[in-house]
C-alpha cells in the first residue's frame, strides 16, 4: 500500500503537463542525451555519440568568440603548463548593483567554473573594484559621507548580492586606491614614450594619435572616436579622442601626490595597471559587458601597449622582453582572448534609469529566487542581447521549478527503492567519474568563508585519457544505457563551444522527459534497468546544475561526519524540497497571497468535496489555477505548485 500510495503521488504530481511542463527549453536538433535515451529504450547499450573522456580532450574543443578578432578561435592559454589568467571589469562601487551586473558576472562564473571545475586549469581570475571615480565623489558630498565609507558599504553590498545569485569569488578583488602609486609609475612610463602629455593645471591625457592601430578593438576609425573619459570634452586636448591618464583634484576630493600635482587616476589606468601589477605583461582573458569595448577596454589596450613600448627594447618586470614579445597576441596586445557579453534590454528597450526601467538586483530577489534570476540570465547565449521581462522572469521561475521537482521525485523514488536505490547511487557516481564531477567529499560549501569557493577539478581522466571515463565508457556496454554519461557530456560539449548555456539548458529537455516515464508511466516503473537510469540522471543533473552554479551550497552539520557529493541521497531529497518551497513562498508574494490563504482554499475545496459538491470544487481548484496557484491532489492530501494565469 505504501509503494502504491508513493507512485500514486508521483503521477498526480507530473500529471498536468498542461501547467506542469515548462515550454519547449529550446529549439534544437535532438541532443546526444535523448538519442542515448532513446537507443536504450529500444534495447541497445551503445551511445550512439562519443563521450568525453579526459580534461585534454575537453580543452581540445574549448573555443571561445574573440572581439578582437570578430571570430570564434580556438582556446589556448598563453603558458602551457601554467594558470589560465582571467580578468574581469567590476563595479564602480557607489550604488547598488544592477541586472546588467548579474548578468556580466553569472555569465563569467560560469566560465570560471568551466575552465576549473571541467576543463582542470587552475585559473587565477581577477575582478576589482572602482572606488574613486567622479560618480563616487558626487554621490559621497551628497550623502554627507567620505567616500571611503560609501564604497565599503556598497563593496559590502555587492558581495551580498553575488553571494545570493552563487557567484564564486574571484582570485582577487583588487581596488583601484590601493594601486595608485603603480598607476603613476604606468602613466610616467607611457610619457616617456611619448604617448601622453601634460596640460594647464596639471591634468595628464593619452595622445591618441601617437599610437598606431587604436581602434583595432572596437572597429572604430579615428575620426568616429570621441571623448574617452567620462566627462565632458577639454578644450586643452590635442584631441577630442584624447583621454584623461591624471585628473588633478578640485577642493575637497580625494587626492594623492604625484609628479603633475595632486590629484587621482583617470578611469582607464586602473585595469591596465592592476593587470600587470598582479598578473603581468600578457593575460589570456579579459572580459566584460559589451559597452566597455570602446571606450573603456580599446583605452586599455592603447595604454598597455604603449607602457610596454611594444617594438621596442622595453624589458619588463615580470618578464624578458623577448618572452613577453612570444606572448603578446597578434606581437602588440597584452589580451589574448577579448570576451564581451550582450546587453539587457528592460522589455525590448535599453535599461536606463532615465526611462524609469532600471532595476536593481536585490529588487528582483524580492520577487523571484536567486536561482531563478541565474536561470533566466542562462537563457541566453552570453554574447546575445538578453530582454529582461516579468513574462521571462515567471517562465525562467517556472522552468526551473519543473527542473527542482523532477530531481525532488528522483530522490524520493531512489530512497524508496532503499539499499537498491543507494547501491543505484554509488554505481553511477563510479560511472560519471568525469570532467565536472568532484572527489568524494569536495563541495563548493566546504570553505572556511561564508562566499561560495571554485569547484574543485575533479581527479578524473588523466591528460591522455587513460583513466577514468575512458574505462567506464569501455565497460559501459555490458552496463545499464550510460544516459548520465550523455548528458553530461553534451552540457560539456556545448559550454565548450562559446559557452552555449541555451543548449546546454536544452539538453536536459529528454532526460526529463525520461524521468517522467520512468515515474508514471508502468513501462516505465517496470524497465529492469529503472533505478540505474534514475541514479545516473540523479548524480548527472547534480553534476550539470552545480556546474552552470544552479545547484544549493549544502553544508553539512558540525560532527556530522556527511560527505556531501553529487550522488549522496542523505539530505538532498530535503535540500531540493526546501528549494521549492522557497520557489513557492515568493511565488506567492508575486501574486499577492499568503500561505494561509492557499490553505484556506485547500480547506474548502476539500469540505466542498466531501459533501460531494464538485461543481463548487471546481470552481476552487479553477478560481486558483486562475490566479498562478495549482493544486495536486495525492493520497498524502493535496498540496500546489506555482503556475500562471493560464494554467488549467
Amino acid at each position: 500500500m505504501a509503494l502504491h500510495s508513493h507512485l500514486y503521488s508521483l503521477q498526480q504530481r507530473w500529471k498536468p503537463f498542461s501547467g506542469c511542463r515548462p515550454p519547449r527549453m529550446v529549439a534544437r536538433p535532438i541532443s546526444q542525451a535523448t538519442q542515448t535515451l532513446q537507443a536504450s529504450t529500444k534495447g541497445h547499450t551503445t551511445p550512439p555519440a562519443s563521450f568525453i573522456t579526459s580534461h585534454a580532450e575537453l580543452r581540445e574543443r574549448v573555443a571561445f568568440f574573440n572581439t578582437m578578432s570578430k571570430s570564434k578561435e580556438h582556446f589556448k592559454p598563453r603558458l602551457a603548463d601554467g594558470p589560465v589568467s582571467m580578468y574581469v571589469c567590476g563595479v564602480t562601487v557607489y550604488d547598488y548593483s544592477h541586472i546588467g551586473h548579474a548578468r556580466v558576472y553569472v555569465a563569467f562564473d560560469v566560465l570560471y567554473r568551466f575552465l576549473t571545475s571541467a576543463c582542470g586549469y587552475d585559473v587565477q581570475y581577477v575582478r576589482n573594484f572602482t572606488d574613486i571615480d567622479d560618480k563616487i565623489i558626487a554621490r559621497a558630498q551628497q550623502a554627507g559621507v567620505d567616500t571611503a565609507e560609501l564604497t565599503e558599504m556598497f563593496i559590502a553590498e555587492f558581495h551580498k548580492d553575488m553571494a545570493a545569485l552563487n557567484v564564486l569569488s574571484p582570485s582577487l578583488e583588487p581596488r583601484a586606491t590601493a594601486f595608485v602609486s603603480q598607476m603613476i609609475d604606468t602613466i610616467s612610463t607611457i610619457m616617456s614614450y611619448g604617448h601622453a602629455y601634460v596640460v594647464e593645471g596639471g591634468d595628464v591625457f593619452f595622445d591618441v594619435g601617437s599610437l598606431e592601430g587604436y581602434g583595432r578593438l572596437s572597429g572604430r576609425a579615428q575620426d568616429d572616436n570621441r571623448a574617452g573619459e567620462r566627462v565632458a570634452v577639454d578644450g586643452r586636448k590635442r584631441s577630442p579622442a584624447d583621454f584623461a591618464l591624471w585628473k588633478i583634484a578640485k577642493p575637497g576630493e580625494p587626492s594623492w601626490p604625484s609628479p603633475w600635482g595632486s590629484g587621482r587616476p583617470g578611469w582607464h589606468i586602473e585595469c591596465s595597471t592592476m593587470i600587470r601589477e598582479l598578473m603581468g605583461p600578457v593575460i589570456d582573458i579579459h572580459g566584460g559587458g559589451r559597452d566597455l569595448v570602446f571606450p573603456h577596454h580599446e583605452n586599455e589596450l592603447a595604454q598597455s601597449q604603449a607602457a610596454c613600448g611594444c617594438g621596442r627594447n622595453h624589458p619588463h618586470s615580470h618578464s624578458s622582453s623577448a618572452d613577453t614579445q612570444q606572448q603578446l597576441h597578434n606581437g602588440t596586445d597584452f589580451v589574448r582572448y577579448w570576451l564581451h557579453n550582450g546587453f539587457v534590454n528592460v522589455d525590448s528597450e535599453k535599461m536606463s534609469k532615465s526611462l524609469g526601467n532600471f532595476f536593481t538586483i536585490r529588487d528582483v530577489l524580492a520577487r523571484y529566487h536567486p536561482l531563478a534570476l541565474r536561470w533566466f540570465l542562462l537563457a541566453a547565449q552570453y554574447r546575445a542581447p538578453l530582454n529582461y521581462s516579468d513574462k521571462g522572469l515567471e517562465e525562467a521561475s517556472g522552468r526551473f521549478y519543473y527542473v527542482t521537482q523532477a530531481r525532488a521525485d528522483v530522490v524520493e523514488a531512489l530512497r524508496a527503492a532503499g539499499p537498491d536505490g543507494e547501491r543505484a547511487v554509488a554505481e553511477a557516481r563510479a560511472l560519471l567519474c568525469l570532467p565536472g564531477c568532484r572527489p568524494e567529499g569536495q563541495t563548493a560549501a566546504n570553505t572556511a568563508t561564508p562566499q561560495p569557493q571554485p569547484p574543485t577539478s575533479a581527479s578524473v581522466a588523466s591528460s591522455d585519457g587513460r583513466k577514468g571515463l575512458a574505462a567506464a565508457a569501455a565497460a559501459a556496454a555490458s552496463s545499464p544505457p550510460p544516459v548520465g554519461l550523455a548528458l553530461v557530456s553534451e552540457v560539456l560539449a556545448a559550454l565548450a563551444d562559446d559557452l552555449n548555456t541555451p543548449a546546454a539548458v536544452g539538453a536536459l529537455s529528454g532526460p526529463l522527459r525520461t524521468i517522467n516515464d520512468l515515474l508514471t508511466t508502468k513501462a516505465g516503473r517496470r524497465r529492469p534497468d529503472r533505478l540505474a537510469v534514475l541514479a545516473q540522471l540523479h548524480v548527472a543533473l547534480g553534476t550539470v546544475m552545480e556546474l552552470m552554479g544552479m545547484e544549493l551550497s549544502r553544508t553539512p552539520a558540525p560532527g556530522s561526519g556527511v560527505a556531501w557529493t553529487h550522488g549522496a541521497l542523505e539530505g538532498a531529497g530535503d535540500s531540493l524540497e526546501q528549494l521549492l518551497k522557497e520557489l513557492r513562498a515568493l511565488a506567492l508574494v508575486r501574486l499577492g497571497m499568503t500561505e494561509e490563504q492557499v490553505a484556506a482554499a485547500i480547506r474548502e475545496r476539500a469540505e466542498a468535496r466531501q459533501a460531494r459538491d464538485f461543481a463548487r470544487s471546481d470552481a476552487i481548484r479553477l478560481g486558483l489555477a486562475a490566479q498562478g496557484i495549482l493544486l495536486l491532489d495525492t493520497p498524502q492530501g493535496t498540496t500546489w505548485r506555482p503556475g500562471t494565469a493560464s494554467s488549467d
